[in-house]
């Protein structure tokens, strides 16, 4: 038997036939090593063929062809979970390839980007009538181990894209396209992009960003332009569900739609938290909780800076950071808890998420599935979950996880939060019941805080805890296999 992360052996950027799979050890990213993922489905067999030094496994579809892993699988091998956020100037730096003036300031301030848990930063200075090309990476590019993005954006002449990625250090990880590129001329140009990226820079992640409710724009941009990935904009209460006291079934509607589209095309889906706006610590958790326990890959933020003191990662005032901003203390702290169970997330493979409190019903954005809803996808191990939470009962939700040894996994989430910040978070926390089939003696969570794998032992084949509003636990059952991800 094999064990640990794979990578693909392939001769081209876009893969061929007979790929195959072979172990490998991640390289380091960041401080943080993780499995690679594969989102293969409907696997049935995987065969061993002894090689010289090594073993080499052939994953093997339903209709017998061999599943070669996309760019974004091979892109993300040896990675950590990405955690940035978009830089967009508010300090008015110089071009990255100009010198710097005499009182120049760096920024970001590359200590206050660590401390808010941040593994990597795309510039996108020049959208929106900005001003000067990518002066955010100057700090990074002189701290040789934090990752960045740039944005390539509609501009022209050719050559003058070509040449902004050729000065590209190893640092560079990948190019946004555009931001939101919804007219047809953009789009066949983000196309000449993406290709000429996949002949002379196949290592760099594509991807555009696009607002996750608007379903007809995404999926016609992505057929357009082909990009690796798409960062899914969804700021609660802000873009979305402005008038409701709670997020609404048609963004999570949004949300399986997004990940279903994603998983089955190997891309990676990537989201965009509204980061810049004034957000409770319990509409930030929420934000981050439900897209992971519906398949999210990693966060790409918008943004670092606010002018607003109560937003944002930092503020600034007259061209000059002030500090952390309202928002960076609660981001910090859930940006600790999404590293710990980064390398979890990136083995597994995001099956369905349920809700307790909803029924199965299609919306406008797609179907949302009742955690009563019968199917095959399932084990049934887990068979009763409850919560209570004045006003809220049962306001929970569950998303369902594979790892490549067909282990199920799956993240309860308290969907208790708030719009305001005078709210207390403790408030919110809810007492969670999950009650599994009499076969299930003991289970395990990865926690959150320290990333160290627990064993719980079962009482009457239940297991009461607490869960602050807008958080999650991942668990598996205790089958005498690890974690996935842990090692």
């Amino acid at each position: 038997t094999i064990s640990g992360p794979f990578s693909m052996e392939r001769n081209t950027a876009y893969g061929t036939e007979g790929v195959t799979l072979v172990r490998a050890e991640p390289s380091g990213f960041a401080g943080r090593t993780s499995y690679g993922k594969c989102r293969t489905r409907n696997l049935v067999m995987k065969r061993v063929v002894p090689l010289v030094g090594f073993s080499m496994v052939l994953m093997i579809s339903a209709g017998g062809d061999a599943l070669a892993q996309s760019r974004y699988e091979i892109w993300q091998e040896g990675k950590p979970f990405t955690i940035g956020v978009m830089y967009y100037d508010l300090a008015f730096g110089p071009n990255w390839y100009d010198p710097a003036p005499p009182d120049y300031v760096p920024d970001p301030d590359m200590e206050l980007f660590r401390q808010a848990g941040l593994n990597l930063l795309s510039d996108v200075s020049m959208s929106s009538g900005g001003h000067k090309w990518y002066p955010g990476i100057r700090p990074l590019r002189r701290t040789s181990d934090m990752a960045y993005m740039i944005l390539a954006g509609p501009w022209k002449p050719f050559d003058f894209f070509q040449h902004r990625l050729r000065w590209a250090d190893e640092n560079c990880y990948g190019v946004q396209l555009g931001d939101e590129p919804q007219k047809p001329d953009d789009q066949r140009y983000h196309r000449q992009q993406q290709e000429w990226i996949v002949k002379e820079h196949p290592h760099l992640l594509t991807l555009f960003c696009e607002s996750l409710s608007n379903i007809p724009k995404w999926t016609e941009e992505w057929q357009a332009i082909r990009s690796d990935g798409i960062t899914y904009q969804w700021y609660p209460y802000h873009t979305s569900d402005d008038d409701s006291s709670d997020i609404s079934p048609q963004m999570f509607g949004c949300l399986q739609h997004a990940s279903d589209f994603c998983n089955q095309r190997g891309l990676c889906f990537f989201m965009t938290r509204g980061t810049r706006q004034v957000r409770s610590a319990s509409t930030l958790r929420m934000n981050t909780y439900a897209a992971l326990a519906y398949g999210c890959d990693g966060f790409i933020d918008f943004a670092w800076g606010s002018t607003n003191p109560e937003g944002g990662y930092a503020w600034y005032k007259d061209q000059r950071c002030q500090g952390p901003g309202g928002n960076f203390e609660a981001l910090a702290a859930v940006n600790r808890e999404v590293a710990n169970l980064g390398p979890a997330l990136l083995a597994l493979r995001h099956v369905r998420t349920y809700h307790l409190n909803l029924l199965t019903g299609a919306t406008w954005a797609g179907k949302v599935y009742g955690f009563d809803e019968p199917d095959n996808l399932r084990t049934g191990n887990l068979k009763v979950i409850k919560g209570e939470l004045y006003p809220y009962r049962d306001h929970l939700m569950v998303g369902f996880f594979r790892d490549l040894d067909d282990q199920e996994h799956f993240m309860v989430v308290n969907k208790a939060n708030s719009r305001g910040r005078e709210v207390e978070q403790q408030t919110l926390d809810m007492q969670v019941t999950l009650t599994f089939h009499q076969r299930v003696d003991a289970i395990e969570r990865l926690n959150r805080q320290t990333g160290a794998v627990e064993r719980i032992e079962l009482e009457g084949h239940t297991f009461t805890f607490s869960l602050p509003g807008g958080t999650a636990d991942l668990f598996k059952y205790a089958t005498g296999k690890p974690f996935a991800g842990v090692r």
